[in-house]
């Protein structure tokens, strides 16, 4: 019986994980989509449709902002930044945000970067 019971324990922790990992896969997706939006964006329009993208980031993504924060006339980058919601595994390590194509993040969030040519 108490193998048993470790066992359903065991499932149940992968199962956590497993959604939680899917939601972060989720909003790292939709945030994907809104900086290739972005970057779409400012090569075809120009300035009233990134604005109105950045505005939607917001809602796209929890506690979104989007960006382009240098811009050159060779390339530049797009990037999305969202609240990080940590998670920890078993052993209590905690998983760090990515590392945003070189460009700087504020600490507790996390980002999308895409440079694209103008």
């Amino acid at each position: 019986m108490g193998v048993m019971a470790m066992c359903a324990l065991g499932l149940m922790s992968t199962q956590l994980a497993l959604a939680r990992h899917a939601q972060s896969a989720a909003v790292r997706e939709r945030a994907a989509f809104a900086a290739d939006a972005i970057t779409e964006s400012s090569t075809v329009t120009g300035g009233a449709a990134v604005d109105a993208w950045r505005a939607r980031a917001r809602t796209i993504v929890p506690d979104g902002l989007a960006a382009i924060p240098n811009q050159s006339a060779e390339a530049s980058i797009a990037m999305v930044t969202w609240a990080f919601t940590g998670y920890a595994f078993a052993s209590g390590a905690v998983v760090p945000p990515s590392n945003c194509n070189g460009a700087s993040v504020a600490s507790g969030r996390d980002c999308v970067a895409l440079t694209f040519a103008r």
